[in-house]
């Protein structure tokens, strides 16, 4: 995962965090690398704490002082990646863009690892975070809305209508997903376009003519309300938007002149034969927003005045009846036509509150859509002047030089609504429904109990369902192989009695500490006073663990595999959470090396013989 960041002291920590204190994918098998500047002494004093933090987390210093762009702090970053796989003996499958002040979803990860198996290039949808609207904040959140909006038009419908359709899909620059067959195609590093504004879009559309098709995914998963209703939530990136109209302009600007007056040109893609006819009409669609904007204004006031003179004594502009009159009535249905879909959007994304306020208050002119009309407006008059007048400053350099938003993020107890617990991921995995899981809850309430135990309880799930939900929202690694067939280490010290009472088994043993099977509920600092030293925890069921100490003094079929894997972790090259998705997924001493190399894992190392 690269997070380009630049003057980001004040959200980085808490968004990356959060990123991963609530991601359900194996923390071991992602990495985050954190683009910073060496003159931008705040953002590199969080990066710096953030890698003391996690092991996961690696600040990336630029060599040249910043801001340069996002598309070079970018590229820099990669190339240190390279550099990284080749001294730790890795290979990443993928690379994923996310902007420092993003909420990732805690699924977004196992998502897309199950998409790549099939697509280069993912993008994943994008949705404003927006408060609550209430009577009292309508107005305050008019602009941040606006956003809000356009997101949820574009990435519930349109985006996924160009998928389906095999038209261009563009970057959004955040929740974009490369696989690693298209970044070989750099090996130089300069993945993203240096000289672009919007880096993310001209890059996509690099892809769809080198023959990379961008897929966009919208999933979604359900969710128990605290009123007992289930709620949809998509697979998306949440991200703060600008609330400011100053800002919104400049952001929009920045979009506007980078995809309509950067990116391409509209004959090259006419002409352009690897594209075909439906992309090449998307690419239009895209291009020609530098006109339609211009025409938001002007048409605002001829429909006002169109509308005004039906009702009151005033010059008609256009005589009743005449072709120019119904012209303008069928333009009005077609409008009133976008504000009913730009209300299905909303309502599907955000609910059927924010669809009222985004599309009907008041009706036939809602004032969200004109606030975001009139900013495109502005902001595609600035594009021009920027295109036709130039910049001084940028005329003075190469390269343009980073036109970065101010961030914002949610506190510490609004993200926990984003995170999941037991009850949302065995409903996510269908083990329970709805109803199931409103009424254990009820009774979990009423007589003071785990809910896991009252699933057990009902018949509902396995003591496994439970122990394995459990293990992925604490990230804690489990166990569901039968383990007795890899042999049972040296237990000399320790009676059958005395593992049997404390529920724990030591698996392996290296100088760096003893591997320790155990169960989710036992006294883990009683159990490390018995075994001693650096103790590594990993979790099953009870019946598991009651199997394993049964079987002590049998021989293990597979009893040579932790051997060679304890010469693994005592180099350094795993972690036990990798040596245990490896586990299960081997079946011979020849498997698990080649399960470890296909997690990207042993890059240009020698088998153990």
């Amino acid at each position: 995962i690269i997070v380009a960041a630049y003057d980001e002291e004040n959200v980085l920590k808490p968004v990356i965090r959060n990123l991963i204190t609530s991601n359900l994918y194996p923390k071991s098998m992602y990495h985050i690398f954190l683009g910073v500047y060496p003159n931008d002494e705040g953002t590199m004093r969080v990066a710096r704490e953030l890698e003391e933090e996690f092991p996961n987390v690696h600040k990336i210093v630029h060599v040249l002082e910043g801001p340069s762009s996002k598309a070079d702090n970018l590229n820099n970053v990669i190339r240190n990646i390279y550099e990284f796989e080749k001294e730790n003996h890795i290979r990443f499958q993928a690379l994923v863009v996310h902007d420092s002040e993003d909420v990732v979803h805690p699924y977004e990860l196992k998502l897309e690892n199950y998409l790549l198996e099939e697509h280069s290039a993912i993008q994943m949808p994008v949705f404003p975070l927006q408060e609550l609207p209430r009577l009292s904040n309508i107005f305050k959140n008019m602009i941040s809305g606006s956003y809000a909006d356009e997101f949820a038009e574009n990435h519930y419908r349109l985006l996924l209508a160009r998928t389906v359709t095999d038209a261009f899909v563009p970057s959004a620059g955040t929740g974009f997903v490369i696989r690693r067959d298209i970044l070989d195609k750099f090996p130089d590093g300069n993945v993203f376009p240096e000289g672009s504004l919007t880096e993310d879009y001209k890059l996509s559309l690099q892809f769809k003519q080198m023959g990379y098709d961008v897929h966009y995914v919208l999933e979604d998963v359900s969710r128990l309300r605290a009123d007992g209703t289930v709620a949809r939530e998509f697979i998306s990136t949440r991200s703060m938007f600008p609330s400011s109209y100053g800002a919104a302009i400049r952001q929009k600007t920045r979009w506007i002149y980078g995809i309509t007056l950067q990116s391409f040109k509209l004959k090259d893609i006419l002409k352009n034969r690897q594209l075909n006819f439906i992309s090449k009409y998307s690419l239009y669609r895209d291009w020609k927003a530098k006109f339609g904007n211009l025409l938001l204004g002007p048409g605002y006031i001829i429909f006002a005045y169109f509308i005004l003179s039906s009702f009151w004594d005033m010059p008609p502009m256009y005589p009743k009846y005449s072709f120019a009159w119904f012209l303008m009535v069928f333009i009005s249905i077609m409008m009133i036509e976008r504000q009913v879909l730009r209300f299905l959007a909303v309502k599907n994304v955000y609910g059927k509150r924010s669809a009222l306020i985004s599309s009907f208050f008041p009706p036939i002119l809602p004032f969200r859509m004109v606030i975001g009309n009139v900013i495109n407006f502005h902001a595609t008059v600035r594009a021009w002047w920027l295109g036709l007048m130039g910049n001084n400053r940028q005329k003075s350099t190469k390269k343009p030089k980073w036109s970065k938003t101010d961030h914002e993020f949610l506190e510490e107890e609004i993200l926990k609504r984003y995170r999941r617990n037991l009850g949302d991921t065995l409903l996510y995995k269908g083990l329970i429904d709805s109803k199931q899981l409103n009424n254990s809850l009820k009774i979990s309430k009423q007589k003071n109990e785990r809910l896991g135990k009252v699933l057990m309880r009902l018949g509902l799930v396995s003591e496994e369902d439970v122990v394995r939900s459990v293990c992925e929202i604490t990230q804690r690694t489990y166990v569901d192989i039968h383990l007795k067939e890899y042999g049972i280490r040296d237990l000399k010290p320790y009676s059958r009695e005395l593992l049997q009472e404390i529920n724990a088994v030591p698996i392996m043993s290296t100088s760096k500490g003893t591997v320790v099977l155990t169960t989710i509920d036992e006294d883990e600092e009683r159990i490390k006073g018995i075994f001693g030293g650096d103790i590594h925890f990993i979790y099953t069921t009870e019946s598991r663990i009651k199997k394993y100490i049964d079987s002590l003094g049998e021989k293990g079929l597979k009893d040579n595999i932790l051997k060679d894997i304890e010469k693994y972790l005592e180099e350094g090259l795993i972690n036990i959470e990798q040596v245990m998705i490896a586990l299960r997924h081997s079946e011979s001493r020849e498997d698990i090396d080649n399960t470890l190399r296909t997690m990207g894992l042993l890059a240009n190392v020698k088998e153990y013989a």
